[in-house]
């Protein structure tokens, strides 16, 4: 009579690791190659379960995940990627990383992190992409929180001419400002 080598609890992780897409031969590893890779691949089969399947969709979808995020939204669409506009930001952001490393400043986003909008957010004029020199409808990367270095949900792309007026001033001395002009324009 044939006696299992693996007792029923250890049949439910392997299938419980088979179903999180751990291949067959790192669950015999786990299992301290008690039963051979053969025959988890059996066991799993017979419960309908296909670890190399799920495992391959698994890093198909991390995969995506990180082009998503390294590339942005449009990363697989072929004539985005071409386009002399992605190029650009794709330049602007390959040369403001390289700036903020070279100043010792903290890097964590990925082009992804970003919205690259066609207008600045704050002054609402077209941001030029394609300028050979900074201007002031440029694009720049303003570090919301300037304690703070090139981080997720820190970082807004609006103009440099937006970017030079926030740079100096703290909210309420813009405040101020505004209520002067305001007061102030005939």
């Amino acid at each position: 009579m044939f006696k299992s080598k693996l007792l029923p609890e250890e049949k439910e992780m392997v299938l419980q690791w088979a179903s999180e897409g751990v291949g067959y031969t790192e669950i015999a590893s786990r299992l301290d190659n008690k039963v051979s890779k053969q025959r988890i691949k059996q066991i799993c089969k017979s419960n309908g379960v296909d670890a190399f399947q799920i495992g391959r969709e698994k890093r198909i979808e991390d995969k995506e995940n990180r082009m998503l995020a390294k590339w942005g939204t449009d990363w697989n669409n072929p004539s985005v990627r071409k386009s002399y506009i992605y190029q650009s930001m794709r330049a602007k952001f390959r040369n403001k990383k390289a700036n903020a490393f070279r100043s010792g400043k903290e890097w964590t986003i990925e082009f992804g992190d970003l919205s690259f909008p066609t207008h600045c957010p704050v002054l609402n004029i077209p941001l030029n992409y394609f300028s050979e020199q900074r201007c002031e409808n440029s694009p720049s990367f303003d570090r919301i929180n300037p304690s703070l270095g090139y981080v997720k949900g820190n970082v807004a792309v609006i103009s440099w001419r937006a970017n030079r007026i926030k740079n100096d001033g703290s909210a309420e001395e813009h405040r101020l400002i505004a209520e002067w002009l305001d007061s102030s324009v005939p």
